[in-house]
Parts: C-alpha cells; structure tokens; sequence
C-alpha cells in the first residue's frame, strides 16, 4: 500500500501523536516534507503548524515528553542521532554528546526524565536498548543482546517501570520482548503463540499486557497476552483483513487501529476502536480514502491518524463521542509520523 511503503521510504522507521485545543499538553508534533526535506512541526489545531527543527539532513520520529519537549531522529550524512529541543525551537541539542553508534526510535518516559531509543554499531550488527537520563547524560544498556530490534520505538507503561519492544531471537524471527526499566526481567512473550512475524507492539498502561500484530498464515490479526501468564487471544479472531498499529487508550480500556476489515478488496484501510477484550468494533474514518496510523489523544476522547483523502497524506481528528472528524493539516506535501503527550497523570 503507497501509506507504508512511503513512510517506509522517508523515514525508514517509525512515528507516534497529542490532543490539540490548547497549550502545552494539546500540542501534536509530526514530520511534514513542505519544505522538501523531512523537518518536524508543531500544531496545537488547525492553522497553527510551526516549523520547530533546523539545520541539515533529514528530520523524523518525533516523541513528545510530559512537559512539552522533543525527541527526534536526525539523520546527517546517512548517520541517524538523536537530538532534543523545546516545542518552541529552542535548545536544539544531541542527546548524547558524544556518541559513536548510530540511534534511532526514540521514546520518553512518561515522567519525561528519560529517553529511551535503539543503538547500533556503525558497522549494522550490535543493537543495543539504551535509556538516557536527560539531566545527568547517563545511559544504561536496558536490552544488549546485540540482535536486531525496533523499528518502532519502545513502549513504556504508565509507571515507567517496564519496555516493550518488536526484536528478533536467535533464530532471526521478530518477536515482542518485555523487560524492566532497570534491565532485569528481560522475556520474550509471543513465540509460543504464532511463529510468524510480530510489529506494532503496544503496551497496556498497568503494564501487564501487550497488544501487537500477528502475521498468521495470511491475514495479520492483532493480538493480546498478559505478560505475566502467557495467556493469549486473538482480538481479530475470524476477520479475513489485515491489521495494524494497535494502541491502548490511555485507561487500557480500548484499542485503536487500523483495518482493511471494511473493503471489499482489502487493500484499503479505515481506523477503528474497539473493546480491549476484542468486542464492539466501530469504524472511526469510514472514508473512500486510505486512512491509517492512529493515535490517541491524552484524554481518551479523539483519535488523530494520517489520511489520504485529500490526495497527500494529510492528518485528521475524530471525536470519539461525536463522531465528528476535522482536518488537521492543509497542504499540498506530505504530513505524517504523528507525535503525542503521554496520557495525563501517568
């Protein structure tokens, strides 16, 4: 489909999104190429998008931190670094001051102390899970097995305290993998289920579950396991489509994601809501037009996702209550790669 095979393309990688009606914790960042180079904006509702990264290169993966502050990709000269600035463009800096390894996939931790992202040897092998402290610099090795891992980045519960992450295992199959903030604990929690290909990895805010998608012998059907059990089922069970990007709500009560369910052909994909336990699914877009990459807002009340619609892919708001669906973005390029503030209180 041209959604995953272009953002594939730009970005090589991953995206993530925030509510968008008023200051700080309803600001949205996203990666827009109007300029011609990928570079990161900043909107807080229609009509308001700012230019927030400078200099070279390509600009990709924003993650947005409790109080407003950015993570990003940069890519300079083909080496991808982690960089930091404030919403308002200011104190652009690297993450690491002096690093050697090529990173990627970053993701704040929700009390915004720490980033967490993938590191890797120049030379392609050796893939770390790495977490900085953002005020003293120190860095710990959470994963270092050296296998490949991402490309989205990992996901954290709602108290810090444990990572999910898509990485391969020794036999090269990507798998989800489960470990504590402090490295301990590491377990990898969905071989036993399906041999196939695991992405999409999403975790529940207590921790406790993860949600991702399955490849099974066809369609890929999302998937929940309680980490701790091992107990799995099939949320899609019967749904002859493909699926992808499931994401908790912030209360763990519901999933978003997107859905070629509703096509005749299956080649078109809507976003949708449904019940953590598989039941009531509704179609949130329901538009001729491919409508993909969902997120939630930080209350749990509206879902923000790309859109084809307009003819580039542009980024759209519904209102879960209402309905009601409002353009975000309105340009002739393309708008992606959605980026959000944790949920409020976590």
């Amino acid at each position: 489909m041209f959604l995953r095979s272009f953002t594939a393309l730009l970005v090589g990688s991953f995206f993530v999104p925030s509510a968008l009606a008023g200051p700080v914790d309803d600001a949205i960042a996203f990666v827009s190429i109007r300029t011609g180079d990928a570079r990161i904006y900043v909107s807080s509702g229609p009509g308001t998008d700012r230019l927030v990264t400078r200099g070279t290169g390509v600009h990709t993966q924003p993650a947005l931190s409790a109080d407003g502050r950015l993570a990003f990709t940069a890519s300079l000269d083909g080496t991808p670094t982690i960089y930091l600035i404030n919403s308002d463009g200011s104190d652009q800096r690297p993450l690491n001051s002096s690093s050697e390894r090529l990173e990627t996939s970053p993701s704040w931790s929700p009390d915004g102390k720490s980033v967490a992202f993938f590191s890797r040897a120049k030379s392609g092998v050796d893939v770390d899970l790495r977490v900085v402290d953002v005020a003293s610099g120190a860095t710990v090795v959470v994963s270092g097995d050296g296998r490949e891992k991402g490309p989205n980045p990992p996901a954290w519960s709602a108290d810090g305290r444990r990572l999910a992450y898509i990485g391969l295992d020794a036999r090269g199959r990507s798998e989800v993998w489960v470990v504590n903030r402090d490295g301990t604990g590491l377990r990898e929690v969905s071989s036993k289920f399906e041999a196939r290909g695991k992405a999409d990895v999403s975790m529940s805010p207590d921790g406790r579950r993860v949600v991702y998608v399955a490849g099974l012998r066809g369609p890929f059907h999302i998937v929940l396991t309680d980490v701790e059990s091992g107990e799995t089922r099939i949320l899609t069970q019967g749904v002859n489509a493909m699926h992808e990007s499931p994401r908790f709500s912030p209360d763990g009560r519901r999933i978003v994601f997107a859905s070629t369910r509703d096509d005749e052909m299956l080649t078109r994909s809507d976003v949708f809501v449904m019940n953590v336990d598989g039941a009531e699914v509704r179609n949130l877009s329901r538009h001729p037009n491919e409508d993909f990459n969902p997120h939630w807002t930080s209350d749990g009340r509206r879902v923000v996702f790309a859109s084809l619609r307009s003819g580039t892919s542009q980024l759209f708001e519904v209102d879960l209550s209402s309905g009601q669906t409002r353009r975000l973005t309105n340009n002739t390029s393309h708008d992606m790669d959605v980026a959000l503030h944790p949920a409020r209180g976590s």
